[in-house]
């Protein structure tokens, strides 16, 4: 005799299917947010609709948000490229990228492995 597997229907989904950030952002869920900007607030072009209006109010209920980038550019060269496209950077703890992270810790070289590396390295993007 095979076992039936049924689940009670008082059980909460395991997920949840949210159309776009504005919706999940009215959940008031989330004290932090780690945010990707190419695909998440806009296209390269411009901003999505409702991302800036979104951060914005994020940002009136005390939500901490900071850009994640996984580019080739310093977070300074970032953060001038959403300003343009209309974002406040004013909004954002801050800005990550893996070249600023890669560029501090060769400049810090206060962890063992980029220590070991001396002055003769090359980082190449």
């Amino acid at each position: 005799m095979m076992r039936k597997c049924s689940v009670a229907p008082s059980v909460e989904p395991m997920f949840q299917t949210f159309n776009g950030l504005q919706q999940l952002a009215e959940t008031r869920r989330f004290k932090a947010w780690f945010l990707d900007q190419f695909g998440v607030l806009h296209d390269g072009k411009q901003p999505y609709p409702g991302a800036i209006s979104t951060l914005e109010k994020l940002a009136t209920t005390g939500a901490k948000m900071v850009i994640i980038i996984n580019s080739s550019g310093r977070a300074s060269t970032k953060i001038e490229k959403l300003k343009n496209l209309g974002f406040d950077p004013s909004l954002f703890m801050g800005v990550v990228t893996n070249r600023e992270l890669t560029h501090q810790y060769l400049q810090r070289r206060g962890n063992a492995w980029f220590a070991a590396l001396g002055r003769s390295c090359i980082h190449m993007t």
